[in-house]
């Protein structure tokens, strides 16, 4: 196992609550294993407003989720109580006279939080307080807008900033030591994003994907997810961005550009001893450990069960976790009048050791990163009937030899592939085994080294970074296809930032949204100082492979500079001559 550079390591992530799903069980995992395996303490910080997370870490530690000496951290409860008498005030930000309503107290009934109204009329917030009464924090409520604080005892601001994440990079920084390397371990894609506005070369922010990034039919070119779109944009402030699979990296890398520091980490598993005596797999019983969300779409299970109990008096379902969906799960059971084969046993700390008692398990989601559940049910020699979504199944599950993998939403093929697993023993137990070892690949060994090479990258790569702070477009000239003339392109760009010219890539590219890659079109390319320059004429295969698809192209512009690129859309529409040109050309001013 290789040892990670030297430095000082964090996870951040918004906050935690018990019988959270893979994305926080992911980042106690990793605490877990650094802990164990690495000798490295590796302090988890929140930043959700609480006044203390005795009750979390309490509820975590009983999980068996936390290690005795873990410290998670959150910054209000830090704040409420942390003697900051070394940092020099300044004054406070001047606040209308208002009327103040305690709306939360702490645990043991002392005011908290209030809600600060002014008298003028004028935007409310939030005012944080300390046992002794006086504040350490005004935020604006959410939604709204004004300064943010870190008051000192005597009422002067040790910081003051205009958004929370100015708040959160100063604490994080902080409470981290003022030497040395800092790694900063994000599964939370704001946070990450606001702290990579650390104005420190110590700072390493290197961030894990845990979901697609797209939605609808999740092709590389389909929308991108609302909760994702924004700090999509900001890829290249990463040190690192880490997806689950090297699929996701590419979809990643062909919308964004192919930066250097795109890099992969599957989840991994801490793989069980087989118990001795092996316990009993009652045949027929089906287990889901998921959360009852949406998101796991549990209902299909439902109805897929429904479809198989028809003909296989003996199978059951026994669905482990909580959530919002309980009730209209349950309510769906009963009109199947299934309640006596589907059980609902809620949130069990150690549900996956049920999976030694289970003849197969179901994967119904609508989408994963890379599912844990998939992991721990192969680790228990479990093999799983899994929807085929991205990403993760078809990465894990050799279909027909240690599971099996049917199309998104068919119930009727879950239920028929599940009646030819149960109907043939043999086959199922021969999956058994090869389900197992393909869990033992994703041991600790390997994602422990995973860790290490990508830190390693990083700071390799920090020296090197660049920056695009400002893109300039001059004399675009389009030419679409004609019957006289083809596909042809000139532009000048002016760049500012910090660029390294020798890795600097400029091209052209097209596609359609059934295509499995941009296609990248012929330029030659000229730089002079900050400006590029690009003519570029599309070939006649090139031609052929856009239109003979009858669906819109879209031409866009890409600039790719080690860890930064700009995109900029040329071009959406139909390339036949006889075709409606929806033009998107865009002249002007654009800011990368």
């Amino acid at each position: 196992m290789t040892a990670m550079p030297e430095g000082a390591y964090v996870s951040v992530i918004g906050g935690i609550r018990p019988g959270a799903g893979g994305q926080t069980r992911v980042l106690l995992l990793r605490h877990r294993l650094f802990a164990q395996h690495l000798g490295i303490d590796v302090p988890i910080l929140t930043f959700n407003p609480r006044s203390d997370y005795d009750r979390v870490r309490q509820s975590l530690h009983d999980d068996g989720l936390l290690l005795p000496g873990s410290r998670v951290l959150n910054m209000h409860e830090d704040l409420r109580t942390r003697d900051l008498s070394g940092v020099a005030g300044t004054p406070a930000t001047p606040r209308p006279a208002a009327n103040q309503t305690a709306d939360k107290p702490d645990r043991d009934g002392r005011p908290w939080r209030r809600t600060m109204t002014p008298d003028d009329g004028g935007e409310a917030w939030l005012e944080y307080v300390r046992v002794d009464g006086s504040p350490y924090a005004r935020t604006p409520v959410d939604g709204g807008s004004g300064a943010v604080e870190v008051l000192l005892p005597d009422g002067s601001a040790a910081g003051t900033w205009p958004t929370l994440g100015g708040m959160w990079c100063w604490w994080t920084q902080l409470v981290t030591p003022s030497t040395g390397h800092v790694f900063v371990l994000s599964d939370s894609r704001f946070v990450a994003q606001q702290l990579t506005a650390i104005d420190d070369d110590r700072f390493f922010v290197l961030h894990q994907m845990h979901n697609p990034h797209t939605v609808g039919r999740r092709h590389w070119t389909s929308e991108i997810s609302a909760t994702y779109a924004e700090s999509m944009e900001h890829l290249g402030r990463l040190d690192a961005l880490s997806t689950l699979t090297v699929r996701q990296r590419d979809d990643v890398a062909r919308r964004y550009g192919d930066t250097d520091h795109l890099v992969v980490i599957p989840n991994p598993v801490e793989l069980p001893p087989v118990p001795e005596p092996r316990p009993a797999r009652p045949a027929g019983r089906i287990v889901v450990i998921a959360r009852l969300h949406s998101q796991k779409r549990l209902d299909l299970a439902v109805d897929a069960f429904a479809v198989l109990a028809r003909t296989h008096p003996q199978a059951r379902l026994d669905v482990y976790g909580s959530g919002p969906e309980r009730e209209a799960l349950e309510q769906q059971v009963a009109g199947h009048g299934l309640d006596d084969r589907v059980t609902f046993h809620g949130h069990v700390a150690r549900a996956a050791d049920e999976l030694w008692a289970a003849d197969v398990a179901w994967l119904t989601s609508a989408f994963e990163g890379y599912s844990l559940f998939l992991l721990e049910a192969r680790a228990r020699e479990c093999p799983v009937v899994s929807f085929d979504v991205p990403y993760g199944p078809r990465e894990q599950i050799t279909d027909g030899v240690d599971g099996v993998l049917v199309p998104y939403g068919d119930v009727q093929a879950l239920a028929a592939a599940t009646a030819g697993l149960l109907d043939d023993p043999a086959r199922l137990d021969a999956m058994r085994a090869p389900a197992r070892a393909g869990a033992a690949a994703h041991g600790h060994e390997r994602f422990l080294d995973d860790w290490a090479d990508v830190v390693r990258g990083a700071i390799e790569r920090k020296p090197h970074r660049t920056r695009i702070d400002d893109v300039v477009l001059h004399d675009v000239r389009l030419g679409l296809p004609s019957r006289r003339d083809g596909l042809t392109l000139y532009a000048r760009l002016d760049v500012t930032g910090r660029l390294d010219p020798a890795s600097t890539h400029l091209c052209w590219q097209a596609w359609t949204d059934q295509m499995a890659d941009p296609l990248e079109l012929p330029a030659d390319v000229t730089q002079r100082g900050d400006t590029w320059t690009i003519t570029g004429q599309a070939d006649a295969a090139a031609l052929a492979t856009l239109t003979t698809q009858d669906r819109p192209v879209t031409l866009r512009l890409l600039l790719v500079s080690r860890n930064s690129a700009w995109r900029h859309e040329l071009f959406s529409g139909s390339l036949s001559p006889d075709g409606p040109l929806k033009r998107l050309l865009r002249r002007g001013r654009l800011r990368a």
